[in-house]
């Protein structure tokens, strides 16, 4: 890291995309989604998908969490206040 700037503004601690938390972020690429997001090491660790693009995945490309594969309603996202695998989040669990 000696190459790395202090004041290098990349470097500052940014709302996550996720859960919301101030914290240094992590840009990755979602699987499954043709996108990346900025989120704090927990949600990274959970690989954890925001809630909107969760909800916009599950209930519009795939009309509801009945029509998902198993990956994907075993897959974690952040509502309410907690982290909920897809089929917590929009299924009658």
């Amino acid at each position: 890291m000696d190459n790395v700037r202090s004041d290098d503004p990349m470097l500052n601690e940014r709302a996550c995309e996720t859960c919301g938390k101030v914290a240094r972020l992590f840009v990755y690429s979602l699987p499954g989604i043709p996108m990346s997001v900025g989120n704090c090491k927990t949600c990274t660790e959970k690989c954890a998908y925001p809630y909107y693009i969760a909800e916009g995945n599950t209930n519009y490309c795939l009309d509801g969490i009945d029509n998902a594969a198993d990956w994907w309603k075993e897959s974690v996202t952040y509502k309410d206040g907690r982290y909920q695998t897809m089929a917590e989040a929009f299924g009658d669990v």
